[in-house]
């Protein structure tokens, strides 16, 4: 499929040191992202968007990750913000734990969306099952050992 999350790793979409203080914040400084680096055309629309989604179920997926996402008009093509915040902050989550990995996909609302969307949830699932992957995503120190835990 050519919406694999290799592919798609952008660093200009990736924030390693965020300081955010709740969901609003991170989801906000994702998008921003997202807008910058040309993933989105309209912020506010990709927000409410994400935000609908949030208010359907629980994106927090244990292990101090979040995987908000959703499929927005808003969006331009397919991407995956990444950000680690530099403490935990609360999140509805399945163990009850709060995160500080988030992992925010842009996805457009199109036919084929769930498609991409449906396989691009289950490649990050996949990756951060893996608990030395997973590590190495709450240890790396810069972008490319990011990459590198991701991809290798």
């Amino acid at each position: 499929m050519a919406y694999n999350i290799g592919k798609i790793y952008d660093p200009e979409i990736i924030d390693l040191n965020m300081q955010c203080n709740n969901k609003m914040e991170v989801i906000n400084h994702l998008s921003k992202l997202l807008q910058k680096a040309g993933y989105i055309n309209d912020l506010e629309n990709y927000i409410n968007d994400i935000f609908y989604r949030e208010s359907q179920g629980i994106t927090g997926i244990g292990d101090n990750v979040a995987i908000p996402h959703g499929k927005s008009s808003s969006v331009q093509k397919v991407g995956l913000a990444i950000g680690r915040n530099k403490f935990m902050i609360p999140w509805e989550s399945y163990d009850n734990k709060p995160v500080n990995i988030i992992f925010l996909f842009a996805v457009p609302n199109i036919k084929k969306g769930n498609e991409i969307h449906l396989y691009l949830l289950s490649e990050i699932a996949k990756k951060i099952g893996n608990e030395d992957i997973l590590n190495k995503i709450k240890t790396a120190n810069n972008k490319f050992e990011l990459q590198n835990a991701l991809f290798s």
